[in-house]
């Protein structure tokens, strides 16, 4: 880790305190553990709304809060804090880093259109194994959870496998 003064990105010790705040008040304000399926909940007061039946006869939907609930306050906290930390950077922030231009081209909608792909096959696979990833590794690691700290490095491996494959050996 590049921890001198000459690296655009935050040091170790602030993120860490940061990430740790965001955690402790998630949890001291709403109480359950953090979770990213904020809009799942924004999606099942929308479908109340209008089919109040649908909802009441799906066990997935049954499981979830409303919203107004400490789901979508998590999803509008990543973005926000995506935005400020992007922004505290002492260079400016690509929406297409070098590494994707030199592997891929510098084609703005084949950058944006890969990275919902990845974003929607995450989403996919988490919600078919009935979860969220982010809820997993950040709630049950901060627990002490053996499966969350399981499950976060068994995705950083899956990670750098994926960066491996995608982008190729950098020099």
């Amino acid at each position: 880790m590049n921890q001198d003064n000459k690296s655009p990105y935050w040091q170790v010790l602030p993120a860490a305190i940061a990430l740790a705040g965001i955690i402790v008040y998630i949890f001291a304000t709403f109480g359950p553990p953090a979770s990213s399926s904020g809009f799942v909940s924004t999606l099942k007061g929308f479908l109340n709304y209008f089919a109040p039946d649908y909802i009441s006869n799906k066990e997935h939907y049954l499981m979830i809060p409303g919203p107004g609930s400490w789901l979508m306050s998590f999803v509008i906290g990543m973005a926000i804090g995506g935005f400020i930390g992007g922004r505290t950077f002492s260079k400016k922030v690509e929406d297409v880093p070098k590494v994707w231009v030199d592997r891929f081209g510098d084609s703005r909608p084949k950058r944006y259109a890969a990275t919902f792909l990845g974003g929607f096959l995450i989403l996919f696979s988490s919600r078919m194994a009935g979860g969220c990833t982010l809820g997993l590794f950040i709630s049950g690691s901060t627990q002490l959870a053996l499966s969350g700290i399981y499950f976060g490095a068994v995705i950083f491996a899956a990670a750098m496998l994926t960066s491996r494959l995608v982008y190729g050996q950098q020099k």
